[in-house]
């Protein structure tokens, strides 16, 4: 087999197993009516906000990176009332990451692995409950830095440098990374230690200085669109408030401390357990193997990754960028493969135990098949839809998922209350209400119309998205 017939071969298994584990895990796949997952929404209102027009942060507002709403924007392109577009491009980037994690495991090992055994990892992470919803930040970010475990794990085996083209290409996914969140940021840090440290080690010192450049060239080159896109819509100052500002002076969450961080990587152990097992494998066979540096390097990079993902808050999907390493256990496999007529049905075997433990497993296993009428976004976008060109708030809340399901762009820039400490967001929404300037009003209090006596209620329902059991309530502007 050649070596690009094998890599395609590789790349079917990895988005075959990405397409098994994350239609029966993520709620963005066919099997669920819709992702009502609040950060997802947002996530998706600010990327189809972005590509109608409207200038990120100035015109909407939220705190994750610009990169994390231009990739829910293309996915609004496919499908402008549903995530099936999302679904696609978490597919490719799920698949990505299995691809970079299976080709960094069998570098380090030092022998080819049968692409079947990317469904072990893949089913690991998805089912696992830092996976959560689907289609949050963290789990795009794995395709970025897997592509940087993987060209780590060439140069740790190989006695060359890193061409300067393959440092400029590692500098611009290091920019979309951290453009994506910049939680990530002790990671990439880590990894150019470890690329210094080994570039020393080997006495490259001059061509450590070129790499460096390079390095910094490919960040230019991921940021550069970004300063030119705000920079023509007049939102630099915006970018720089919502995005770097806001977040590392106004979104605090517990004490930052050492014991701060340890509970914090205790929480994100227990909840992606899989993938920390399957760390904990891999460095007790590097160890074993006198593959002492591997180990060290990795080590090096989860502590990196850990101390600027779990120093702040925590939420029970921040652990998920520590399954990046789950890939590297497939080093520990026997090195002699398995023969005879027998072994051929274990890839369909091990594709049928994946989707078993996806099935049986998966925190969002009892939403797959809601019917749609039991969700409140479903039956409130109905209702918004008989008035022509209708206008809607989400109010006093996180996205509920009405702007999607409706398909109507949001008409302020606080289009719903984050968890950013901003009193402007309530005054502006209560200033709308105060003017009856929009058609709807998605709310979880009941009793609105006592304060805003422009409004009536028309419908509620009370469903439970998984977190506990809520009431939404929709107001119609009296005529």
């Amino acid at each position: 087999m050649t070596t690009r017939t094998a890599q395609r071969k590789c790349s079917i298994w990895c988005l075959g197993a990405a397409a098994l584990v994350l239609i029966l895990c993520s709620k963005t796949s066919p099997l669920f009516v819709l992702n009502d997952w609040m950060d997802a929404n947002i996530f998706f209102t600010m990327g189809k906000s972005m590509l109608s027009g409207k200038v990120l942060y100035r015109d909407v507002f939220d705190h994750k990176g610009p990169v994390l709403y231009l990739l829910y924007g293309l996915g609004w392109l496919l499908d402008h009332t549903g995530f099936t577009g999302v679904f696609v491009l978490e597919m490719c980037a799920f698949a990505l990451f299995l691809d970079f994690g299976l080709h960094a495991a069998a570098l380090l090992r030092g022998t080819p692995l049968h692409p079947a055994w990317c469904l072990l990892p893949a089913a690991a992470v998805a089912a696992c409950r830092a996976f959560a919803h689907g289609g949050s930040a963290e789990e795009l970010l794995l395709p970025f830095l897997a592509a940087a475990l993987y060209g780590l794990a060439k140069c740790l085996t190989a006695p060359r440098q890193m061409p300067l083209r393959a440092v400029v290409l590692h500098g611009f996914l290091c920019g979309c990374a951290l453009l994506l969140k910049y939680t990530v940021l002790g990671f990439y840090l880590a990894w150019a230690a470890v690329l210094a440290v080994l570039y020393l080690l080997r006495g490259w010192l001059r061509d450590l200085g070129k790499s460096c450049a390079a390095y910094l060239g490919g960040l230019a080159l991921a940021a550069l669109p970004w300063f030119a896109y705000f920079g023509v819509n007049h939102a630099l100052d915006s970018w720089w408030e919502c995005y770097f500002y806001d977040n590392l002076f106004l979104y605090k969450g517990d004490t930052r401390s050492a014991l701060t961080l340890a509970q914090h990587l205790w929480w994100a152990v227990r909840d992606d357990l899989p993938a920390a097992l399957m760390l904990a494998v891999f460095l007790l066979w590097a160890v074993a193997a006198n593959h002492r540096g591997a180990a060290l390097a990795t080590l090096v990079l989860a502590a990196g990754l850990a101390f600027t993902s779990l120093m702040g808050g925590y939420l029970v999907y921040y652990g998920l960028v520590l399954a990046v390493f789950a890939p590297l256990a497939l080093a520990a496999l026997p090195q002699k493969r398995p023969a005879g007529r027998g072994f051929a049905i274990l890839p369909a075997l091990g594709a049928a135990a994946a989707a078993a433990w996806c099935f049986l497993v998966s925190p969002n296993r009892a939403l797959r098949g809601r019917a749609a009428e039991s969700l409140p976004q479903i039956q409130f976008a109905n209702i918004i839809r008989e008035t022509p060109n209708a206008t809607l708030l989400n109010y006093g809340t996180l996205d509920g998922g009405f702007y999607t399901a409706a398909g109507v762009l949001p008409p302020c820039r606080y289009f719903c209350v984050t968890n950013m400490p901003l009193q402007e967001q309530w005054q502006q929404q209560w200033d709308l209400l105060a003017d009856a300037a929009v058609d709807y009003v998605a709310a979880l209090t009941g009793d609105l119309q006592n304060d805003y006596p422009a409004y009536h209620c028309i419908a509620s329902q009370t469903y439970n998205g998984g977190e506990g059991e809520v009431t939404w309530y929709l107001y119609a502007k009296i005529k």
